[in-house]
């Protein structure tokens, strides 16, 4: 259930999408205003041969229609953009369809994806909560993956849980990989602990890397939940295996 905000402890920081969202809006309504105003005038000079004056508004004109098709697909801009807000004990979202808050023990799993456009990355981390609330924070709201640093205190969490898990010589699955003391392993496949090199989410993979001689054990990062929960798992239960 969602939590009233005296339960998320003080405030943090605020990411308000919604100053973001106003910019874009100006500048797209500036961009367009001027393309359209600059027709009728390259129309009357081209069909008077004013070649000199008609050509360069034409030009102007196909400029900032140009501009502003790049900002909407760039920006993606929205009627009422998000707010996002960090609490010590947790975070609320605010947006068209209400507002909703949990506390950190109220979020059971966080999924990572993300994708490059250009040389800008655009990521989104899914929130679920105990109750089966689900907070998506995407590119709408500024910073975002500064709060999805933030919200890796989920992780923080689960980590423990497992590892306690482990060390009682269980094997703990997420998503598609299987983590135990011996190693870990994904669809029958399984590398032992001294033949895994690193544990990375890079480009929108979660990969399990081999040494000389072996395949990599790779996933979408997308379809796998707690993602970050099992990279630093993979890397505390390494070093625990080699400790024995």
């Amino acid at each position: 259930m969602p939590a009233p905000h005296d339960r998320l402890g003080d405030p943090i920081r605020t990411f308000d999408g919604r100053a973001a969202g106003r910019r874009t809006w100006a500048w797209l309504c500036l961009l367009c205003l001027a393309s359209l105003a600059l027709v009728p005038a390259a129309v009357v000079y081209l069909d008077d041969r004013v070649w000199w004056v008609g050509v360069p508004a034409l030009l102007l004109s196909m400029g900032y229609a140009a501009a502003a098709g790049w900002i909407a697909g760039r920006d993606r801009p929205r009627v009422r953009n998000r707010v996002a807000r960090l609490y010590a004990r947790g975070l609320s979202v605010a947006g068209p369809g209400g507002e909703a808050g949990y506390t950190w023990d109220e979020l059971v799993s966080v999924t990572v994806s993300g994708r490059r456009g250009g040389k800008r990355a655009r990521w989104c981390f899914t929130v679920v909560a105990a109750d089966g609330g689900v907070l998506r924070l995407e590119d709408d709201i500024p910073d975002v993956q500064v709060l999805g640093v933030a919200v890796a205190e989920v992780t923080a969490r689960i980590v423990p849980r497992y590892l306690a898990a482990v060390r009682a010589r269980e094997s703990v699955r997420l998503g598609p990989f299987t983590v135990d003391l011996d190693g870990v392993g994904k669809d029958g496949d399984r590398l032992p602990w001294k033949a895994v090199h690193d544990v990375v989410i890079d480009n929108g993979m979660v990969a399990v890397r081999a040494g000389t001689g072996r395949a990599d054990l790779v996933a979408v990062a997308s379809q796998m939940p707690d993602a970050l929960a099992f990279a630093v798992l993979c890397h505390r239960v390494r070093d625990l295996a080699e400790s024995l």
